[in-house]
């Protein structure tokens, strides 16, 4: 019957506008006198009208059915009426019912709320009814509660009757609705009546129905973050996957095998997928971080999933994602490495899904929940070592490097790279580098994946690792003696000289091994015999990132030799010095360059570099001894020492880098002995703020009590303080002599030598000016110590360019001045090279001729002396 159509009276007119009355029905009403009125349109006639529990129960099956067909789907879901009725029978417990009635509506059997919840259920299967579902008020709040077992009733019993003092006195029994249990309360996977009586009424089939139904809406991209937003949906999801409640709980890991799953199984793995949904969305994370207990139970299914003797199902795959949807963003990775239980139930599953002894080959293609759940579990740690605050108590968490080495050693796929991932991991903090090595389980497995596999990513991985492992020099002797060098330069040579040819990325990390590897002087030999300097020759004279790291390498293994094939060879890399420069401000400042980000590099490579460049030919000295180069080598010291020192950062430096600030100090001891050769001979050229910034550092430096700083260090910083005191001294108190000083300020009063190169001709046997370009680049611009200094590869490559077509570098050598031990570079050859009209001035301290816009250093002047030593020294010397 519908309302608003018109009604015929007894005697066959038309009654317009009369309300017909309700339709009821009886005990004896079957489903298809409900299908009858529902197929004239009356079905929201029909609904109203039921109110017993088997009326309900007919009415809920009928929409269930209707459910099920794909075209009545959208009706049924369009229909708020319908859903109202839904809801309110799946959440019915009969509290305005007679006593007959309330018993059946809130018990476990009764069939009224599986078919409520089933419709639902059905309609999700829909995607197109999604909209319809997420703007019903309220229905993911009952989904949830079903799903969780609710609704959650008390049977309260009181006393009842009148009169005689009760003697007549009997005791009522009624339903009271009360809330879920909280997640402290909630107790162990267990039975369905709880402790204090609580009791929910929802059948085991009603909740996998509700699982479902919430499992199927969280796959709309759309829903995931409306879902998550409430909680109550969230805590259904987590005491399904604890088994709560459940007339039969589900399996546990230690279970018999042979047991069969059940519906509480079935609802787990629902409640588990739609997790798994919810945290495909980032936005998500927050929420499900929040939920009380839900990272742990994620570990708990992922442990109670896997049968140490059948292994994993495709529950424990999902509940391994959703920890790895979780642990991809930065700010989670230590928040889920801390939750109890993760990491244990992680390791349990990559050890029980390992290949079994005798097992076929898995084939491509086809399903392999064991294969599946290992890749997942693995790709989760590897999120999680990658954090920064787990890193160390990853590597010492008891058990878990045995059982990643388990997965390298049984593993020849995704999940092996994974392993070899988290060794990475561990590589990259400088604490775990030296431990892991001292392990001596880790490095041979590195070293084999790194020779056998070339199919896969894993042997980038060990490559990777290798060179970090190469950061600490403790490790660089133990490295070769594991054979790690032949693998990475089998990997240098299969790739060839041209690095924009290169695959990937693992020929450039064997260019950064050999460079680490190289700062360890005890395996420098090594490194010649197997020829590391041809195999990185090439490299040099490149405009490319890699020649970086090459001329680095170069530069630490031949600083110690002075032979002219050494000589030529730091030639060609003279075009790269600008670019180390550059890396060492860059480190300092916290970011990348050119090629490289910020971490690639450790403090103490570049440093060391600079180092190396000090301590080898003068014209090496000359083209690092600029102020940005001291401004950062103070920057390290001062880092270190000066007011207590500071922190350090992920690439090393501050108070507790011992290595950096020696190699520091060790650089600007030689480059402040290149620019002073004697106490009181001359001065900085950088100007008086640089000077007390210096001795400050310096002295702070030599009264360190640090134990790890020797004695020899010390020295070479006195040494380097004393001479910038002197020059301070030789030129008064307005501080360090300049290029830009006065004539007056180098006349023999001034204590210099006597002579200016203003008032001196430059003059040498051949009666004309030199024309060497043996420094192909301008030097760098000096600017204040606050400012930001900005040392580029670009300028470093458009120079080198501008004198591509200049004659070859003429070779020069040392004048030594008895009197003060100044040394003066000048040529082998005087003529130079010289073209007629070239009238640029020479520089006796860079030994070159100055740039356009560039003055001499007058400190250098030139002398009678010096030209009739150098006339002489000239016959004995073969240009």
């Amino acid at each position: 019957q519908i309302s608003d159509v018109s009604v015929a009276s007894n005697d066959g007119s038309v009654q317009l506008g009369v309300t017909p009355p309700p339709l009821s029905f009886g005990d004896g009403t079957q489903i298809s006198d409900l299908t009858y009125y529902a197929e004239k349109g009356c079905i929201v006639d029909v609904l109203a009208a039921l109110n017993t529990p088997g009326l309900k129960t007919l009415g809920s099956r009928m929409l269930a059915d209707y459910a099920k067909m794909p075209h009545r789907r959208v009706a049924v879901a369009s229909n708020a009426k319908i859903l109202e009725f839904v809801q309110n029978t799946a959440l019915e417990i009969g509290l305005n019912s007679n006593s007959d009635d309330q018993s059946k509506f809130a018990s476990s059997t009764w069939l009224g709320r599986e078919y409520a919840v089933e419709t639902v259920r059905s309609l999700t299967a829909a995607e197109e009814n999604d909209g319809y579902l997420m703007n019903s008020p309220g229905l993911l709040q009952m989904l949830a509660l079903v799903a969780r077992g609710g609704p959650f009733v008390q049977h309260v019993s009181t006393g009842g009757g009148s009169g005689f003092s009760g003697l007549f006195a009997h005791t009522v029994t009624t339903t009271v609705a009360v809330p879920p249990p909280v997640f402290p309360d909630n107790g162990v996977p267990g039975p369905r009546l709880m402790l204090d009586s609580t009791f929910g009424v929802a059948s085991d089939k009603a909740r996998l129905h509700a699982c479902i139904a919430i499992m199927n809406l969280s796959c709309g991209k759309s829903n995931k973050v409306e879902i998550t937003n409430v909680p109550e949906v969230l805590e259904g999801m987590r005491d399904v996957m604890l088994g709560r409640h459940f007339s039969t709980p589900p399996r546990t890991s230690s279970s018999s095998s042979s047991r069969k799953n059940g519906l509480a199984d079935e609802a787990r793995l629902k409640a588990t997928t739609c997790v798994k949904n919810l945290s495909n969305a980032d936005a998500n994370d927050a929420a499900l971080l929040g939920t009380p207990g839900l990272v742990e139970t994620l570990g708990y299914v992922a442990e109670a999933t896997c049968h140490p003797r059948t292994g994993a199902t495709t529950c424990t795959t999902h509940a391994c994602l959703a920890l790895m949807n979780l642990s991809i963003s930065k700010a989670n990775k230590n928040r889920v490495f801390r939750t109890p239980g993760v990491m244990d139930a992680l390791m349990a599953v990559i050890t029980r899904t390992a290949p079994r002894p005798g097992s076929p080959p898995r084939e491509e293609g086809k399903k392999d929940p064991n294969f599946e759940a290992r890749v997942k579990a693995c790709s989760a740690l590897s999120n999680l070592a990658i954090g920064y605050d787990n890193k160390i108590p990853m590597f010492r968490y008891a058990g878990f490097v045995e059982s990643i080495l388990t997965v390298i050693r049984t593993d020849d796929a995704e999940a092996r790279t994974k392993a070899c991932s988290i060794l990475w991991s561990f590589a990259a903090e400088m604490k775990n580098q030296v431990p892991v090595v001292r392990r001596g389980d880790i490095l041979p497995a590195l070293v084999a994946v790194a020779k056998e596999d070339t199919k896969t990513e894993a042997r980038f991985k060990c490559v990777a690792a290798l060179t970090l492992l190469a950061e600490s020099p403790e490790n660089a002797v133990p490295l070769l003696k594991a054979g790690s060098l032949e693998p990475l330069m089998d990997v240098l040579q299969e790739a060839g000289p041209d690095p924009t040819q290169w695959r990937g990325q693992t020929a450039s990390w064997c260019v950064g091994f050999l460079m680490n590897m190289a700062q360890c002087d005890d395996v420098v030999p090594a490194l010649l015999q197997e020829g590391i300097v041809d195999l990185l020759a090439p490299l040099l004279s490149l405009d490319h990132y890699q020649s970086l790291k090459a001329a680095m390498a170069v530069t630490f293994v031949c600083k110690y030799d002075t032979g002219d094939k050494t000589y030529n060879l730091l030639r060609q890399t003279e075009n790269v010095i600008p670019k180390i420069v550059g890396l060492l401000h860059n480190t300092l400042s916290g970011r990348g360059g050119s090629g490289y980000k910020y971490g690639v590099f450790t403090l103490r490579s570049s440093v060391g570099c600079i180092a190396s460049l000090a301590a080898g030919p003068d014209f090496m000295k000359e083209r690092i001894a600029t102020s940005p180069v001291f401004e950062s080598l103070l920057r390290v010291v001062s880092d270190f020492c000066v007011d207590g020192g500071t922190d350090g950062a992920i690439v090393g430096g501050g108070k507790d880098d011992t290595t950096s600030v020696t190699l520091a100090v060790r650089a600007m001891s030689l480059l402040v002995e290149h620019l002073i050769p004697q106490p009181r001979c001359a001065a900085m050229p950088f100007g008086a703020d640089m000077d007390e910034r210096l001795v400050t550092a310096l002295r702070s430096f030599e009264e360190t009590a640090n134990p790890d700083i020797d004695d020899e260090t010390k020295a070479m910083a006195n040494s380097a303080r004393v001479r910038v005191e002197g020059g301070r001294a030789l030129y008064g108190s307005g501080g360090s002599v300049t290029s830009d000083s006065d004539q007056e300020d180098l006349s023999d009063g001034g204590g210099g030598l006597g002579l200016s190169l203003m008032k001196r001709a430059l003059f040498f046997p051949c009666g004309m000016d030199l024309h060497v370009p043996s420094d192909p680049t301008p030097p760098l611009a000096v600017k204040g110590a606050d400012e930001a200094m900005d040392v580029t590869d670009d300028g470093a490559s458009s120079a080198a360019g501008s004198d591509a077509s200049s004659s070859a570098a003429v070779r020069t050598f040392l004048l030594t001045e008895s009197r003060t031990g100044r040394r003066y570079v000048v040529p082998r050859d005087p003529s130079g090279g010289r073209q007629f009209n070239d009238n640029r001035v020479w520089c006796f301290r860079r030994g070159r001729y100055c740039s356009e816009g560039e003055e001499p250093d007058r400190s250098y002047a030139w002398s009678d002396e010096l030209q009739a030593l150098y006339a002489s020294a000239l016959k004995e010397v073969t240009p």
